[in-house]
C-alpha cells in the first residue's frame, strides 16, 4: 500500500501490486511510472510554474478590457462633466443655504409666539412682535383656528386665494406669489386663535455668466417656476418642457438638455430641493459641447498592453515555465530507470544544472554550456517590459500640458469665493449677536445670575466655545465653557470682534462688548466650527489677513504662515481694497482655477479685513484631457501593480526554491551523493526534487528504488478498528491504574 499527495494533501491508497519480474521490460517501467505518478505532488492552479505568467496575462486583459470600456463609456460629445459638476455644486449650496435660513426664521417665530401665549398683547402688537422689521416676514395674519377667517393682519396681505388646502396646523407651504415664491407658516396662539406668516423666499445674489444666459429659478409644489435671479436662457413657454419631470427632484441632479438645431452647445440644468418645504432651486444656462475622450484612444492603450503582456508572457514561458518542464520530462524518465537516446537541450541556468546532475547519476553527462541566463534574469527582463509600457504611458501623459479651463468654471468659483465670505461673515455676526445679547446686568452686584446669562446665552450659540466675563485688567470673573485661551489683556472699550494678537499657536478670534465700571462680555469663537465653515467649499479655500497671512485653510494650516503661491498672493492683494476676482490662467499662461473675495459683510466682519481664497487643482477637474490622463495613469498604476506582484509570486515561489535546488544538483555533479536532496515545494519543483532524490538512491543503493522508495506492506491479517473517545479514555486510565 503507497499513500499518494497532491498538493500536500494525501490521495486514496491504491495497491500496486508488487512489481513485475520476469517480464518484459516495458511492463517493469510501467509499473515504475505509474508508482512514481502516484507519489509526485500534482502541480494544479495555481501550484504550477505557469500559473502566474496565465493569472498575469488574465489580469491584463482584465485592465484592457476596463480601459476600452472606460474611454468607450466617455467617449461622446457633451457639455463638459466638469461645468455640470460646478453648477450641481453651487445649486446645492444654494438650496442648503435657503433651507437653514428659513428653518431658523421658522424656528424664531414659533419662540415669538409661544412667548406671547400666557399673556397676548392686542392683535396689532402681537402681529407687529412676529414680523418684526419686516426684514424675513413681509406679513402676518391672525385668524381663527377653526374656519381660517382672518381677524386681523400687517404687511403684506396674504394670498389667502392660493392657499386652497390650508396650511397644515404647525407646518408650512410655499406658494408663488406675485412677487415671487414666498413661504407661508401657521403656528397655533390658542385654543381658537393661530398666526400665518409669510416669508418671501429670497436667496444671496449669486455671479452668474451674462454670455450663457444664465439664470436661478425657484420651483414651487405644482410644478410653478419663477426666475428669481439672471435671465432665462429659453423662451418662458419652453420651461416646461426643459425641466420636465425634475421639478419633482427629491435629490440634487444635473443633466444637459439638447435644443433642436444648437450644435455646438446645450442647456445645463442642475435641481436642488429645499428640505422638506416642497421648493427647488433650479438653474439654468448655456454651456458648449466639447468631444470626450476617443474611444480609439483606448483601443490604442488596450492593445498595446495586450502587446507587451504577450511579449512578458513568451519571456515567462522561456524563462522559467518552458525549462523547468523539459527538466522534470527528464526526471521522471530517468527516476523510472527509462533509457534516453538523446536529452533535450536546457538553456536557462538553474534548470540546466539540475539535468547536469539527473545525467550524472543516470550515467549520462550533458555539453557543458559557459554562459547560460539565470531564471532571475529572465523573469527581470520580463518584468523590465511589463513596465516599460506604464512609464511610456504616464510620462506621455504627464509631458502633455493641462486643458484650458472653461470661462462658466472661473465665474462659478468667484461665487464659491462670495459665498465662503458670506457663510464666514455671518457667522461672525451672529457670534457677537449672542455676546451683545446676553443679559448678565451688574457683575460686580450679581455674580452668580451673571454666570446664568452666561450659560443660557452659550446653549443658544453652537459657534462659541464660551463665554465670561472680565474686569478692566482683563481677569476672568465669570465664565462658562471651556477654559479661556484668550492671553489676560484689557478689552477693547467697545462691541465688536478682533483676533487675539498674544496667542500664536492658534487662531484666536473673539468677540467683545463692554459693560459698565470696566468690565466686559467674551467669547471665543470655536475654530473647529469655522474651518467647518470654509471646509464646505469644493476645492481648498483659506481665509487670510492684511498681512496676507493665513488664519484658516480646509486643508490644514499652522496659524498665520505667509501665503503661498504667487497667483494666490496675487488675488489676494488684487481685492484687498474690495471685490472678488478669479484667474483660470497664471502669470506664465498655465491652467488655473483660483478665486478670492474680501469679507465686506457684516460691519463686524469686515472691520477683520479679511480675504477668501478659493481654489481648485486643474488636475482634478473632470474635463475631456483631464480624464484621458487619469485613466492613463490608472491604467498604468494597474498594470504596474500587476507586473510587480507577479515578479514577486515568482521570484518567492519558484525562483528562490529553484535556486536552492540548483545549489543541491551542483553537490550531485561534483559526486557527492550522501546527502538527501530536500524537497522543496508540493509543485513542480517539488516534483523535480523528488526525481533527484530517487535517482541519487538508485546511484547510491541501488535500482530498487526506481519508481519511488520502497514501503513496508501490510498483511491479511492487519485490520483497522474505530475506537470511541469514552473507550479510548476509559482504556488510558486502565493503563494508568
Amino acid at each position: 500500500m503507497v499513500e499518494t499527495r497532491t498538493s500536500g494533501r494525501p490521495r486514496a491508497r491504491r495497491d500496486f501490486g508488487e512489481p513485475p519480474s520476469g517480464g518484459p521490460p516495458h511492463q517493469l517501467l510501467a509499473w515504475r511510472k505509474r508508482a512514481l505518478e502516484q507519489q509526485l505532488p500534482s502541480a494544479g492552479f495555481p501550484a504550477g510554474a505557469g500559473a502566474p505568467s496565465l493569472v498575469y496575462l488574465w489580469a491584463m486583459t482584465l485592465v484592457a478590457i476596463v480601459t476600452v470600456a472606460g474611454f468607450a463609456f466617455h467617449d461622446k460629445i457633451d457639455v463638459p462633466q466638469a461645468v455640470q459638476e460646478s453648477q450641481l455644486d453651487l445649486t446645492t449650496k444654494m438650496s442648503r443655504s435657503l433651507n437653514g435660513s428659513t428653518g431658523r426664521a421658522v424656528e424664531d417665530l414659533d419662540r415669538t409666539v409661544a412667548g406671547l401665549r400666557a399673556k397676548p398683547p392686542a392683535d396689532a402688537q402681537l402681529l407687529a412682535a412676529v414680523v418684526g422689521d419686516r426684514t424675513i416676514w413681509s406679513g402676518a395674519a391672525l385668524i381663527t383656528t377653526a374656519d381660517r377667517k382672518q381677524i386681523a393682519a400687517t404687511g403684506v396681505a396674504l394670498p389667502f386665494e392660493l392657499l386652497r388646502n390650508g396650511v397644515p396646523l404647525g407646518g408650512t407651504t410655499a406658494v408663488t406669489t406675485g412677487d415671487g415664491p414666498a413661504l407661508i407658516h401657521h403656528t397655533r396662539l390658542d385654543d381658537k386663535r393661530s398666526v400665518l406668516a409669510m416669508q418671501p423666499l429670497l436667496l444671496r445674489n449669486q455671479r452668474l455668466n451674462p454670455a450663457a444666459k444664465a439664470g436661478v429659478f425657484m420651483i414651487t409644489p405644482g410644478g410653478t417656476t419663477s426666475l428669481v435671479q439672471g435671465v432665462s436662457a429659453v423662451d418662458r413657454s419652453q420651461l416646461r418642457l426643459v425641466f420636465g419631470d425634475t421639478t419633482a427632484a427629491t435629490r440634487p441632479t444635473v443633466r444637459s438638455v439638447a435644443v433642436k438645431g444648437w450644435t455646438d452647445q446645450r442647456l445645463v440644468l442642475s435641481v436642488a430641493p429645499v428640505g422638506d418645504t416642497g421648493v427647488r432651486v433650479a438653474s439654468l444656462l448655456i454651456a458648449p459641447v466639447v468631444p470626450g475622450p476617443s474611444v480609439g484612444v483606448g483601443l490604442l492603450l488596450g492593445g498595446s498592453l495586450l502587446a507587451i503582456a504577450a511579449l512578458c508572457v513568451w519571456l515567462m514561458g522561456v524563462s522559467l515555465v518552458q525549462p523547468l518542464r523539459i527538466a522534470l520530462h527528464q526526471a521522471k524518465r530517468d527516476a523510472c530507470g527509462m533509457p534516453s537516446q538523446a536529452r533535450r537541450p536546457v538553456h536557462v541556468a538553474e534548470p540546466y544544472r539540475v539535468a547536469s546532475a539527473l545525467a550524472v547519476v543516470s550515467g549520462s553527462e550533458l555539453p557543458r554550456r559557459r554562459f547560460l541566463p539565470s531564471v532571475l534574469q529572465g523573469l527581470g527582463l520580463a518584468a523590465a517590459f511589463g513596465l516599460l509600457w506604464p512609464m511610456a504611458a504616464v510620462g506621455f501623459v504627464m509631458s502633455t500640458p493641462l486643458p484650458p479651463v472653461p470661462a462658466q468654471l472661473g465665474i462659478d468659483e468667484e461665487s464659491r469665493a462670495e459665498n465662503a465670505t458670506a457663510a464666514l461673515g455671518n457667522a461672525v455676526e451672529n457670534g457677537l449677536r449672542t455676546v451683545l445679547s446676553v443679559p448678565v446686568g451688574d457683575p460686580a452686584a450679581d455674580a452668580d445670575a451673571a454666570e446664568a446669562a452666561l450659560k443660557q446665552g452659550l446653549e443658544q450659540e453652537h459657534r462659541l466655545r464660551n463665554l465670561y466675563i472680565v474686569d478692566g485688567a482683563g481677569r476672568t470673573v465669570r465664565a462658562a465653557g471651556r477654559e479661556p485661551l484668550r492671553a489676560q489683556a484689557p478689552v477693547p472699550a467697545r462691541n465688536g470682534v478682533d483676533l487675539d494678537p498674544g496667542l500664536r499657536r492658534l487662531p484666536l478670534l473673539y468677540a467683545h462688548r463692554a459693560l459698565d465700571k470696566g468690565y466686559a462680555v467674551v467669547g471665543e469663537f470655536d475654530v473647529d466650527n469655522l474651518l467647518a465653515i470654509v471646509r464646505t467649499v469644493d476645492g481648498r479655500a483659506r481665509v487670510v489677513d492684511r498681512d496676507s497671512r493665513v488664519i484658516l485653510d480646509s486643508e490644514g494650516f499652522r496659524a498665520y504662515q505667509r501665503l503661498e503661491g504667487d497667483l494666490a498672493r496675487e488675488v489676494a492683494t488684487a481685492v484687498r481694497p474690495g471685490g472678488t476676482l478669479g484667474r483660470t490662467r497664471t502669470g506664465a499662461g498655465e491652467p488655473a482655477l483660483i478665486a478670492a473675495s474680501k469679507v465686506q459683510d457684516p460691519p463686524s466682519a469686515a472691520a477683520l479685513d479679511w480675504v477668501v481664497v478659493v481654489e481648485r487643482d486643474v488636475a482634478v477637474l473632470h474635463l475631456p484631457e483631464v480624464l484621458v490622463r487619469r485613466w492613463t495613469l490608472l491604467v498604468g498604476g494597474a498594470a504596474a501593480g500587476v507586473v510587480l506582484l507577479t515578479f514577486a509570486w515568482q521570484f518567492l515561489i519558484f525562483v528562490r526554491p529553484l535556486k536552492q535546488l540548483a545549489a543541491v544538483a551542483d553537490q550531485i555533479s561534483a559526486g557527492s551523493l550522501d546527502a538527501p536532496v530536500p524537497p522543496q515545494r508540493h509543485d513542480d519543483i517539488g516534483a523535480l526534487a523528488m526525481c533527484l532524490e530517487i535517482c541519487r538512491q538508485v546511484r547510491h543503493t541501488g535500482t530498487a528504488r526506481f519508481g519511488g522508495a520502497v514501503r513496508l506492506r501490510g498483511s491479511e491479517h492487519n485490520y483497522t478498528t474505530v475506537l470511541s473517545l469514552d473507550l479510548v479514555q476509559r482504556k488510558d486510565d486502565e493503563v494508568r491504574v
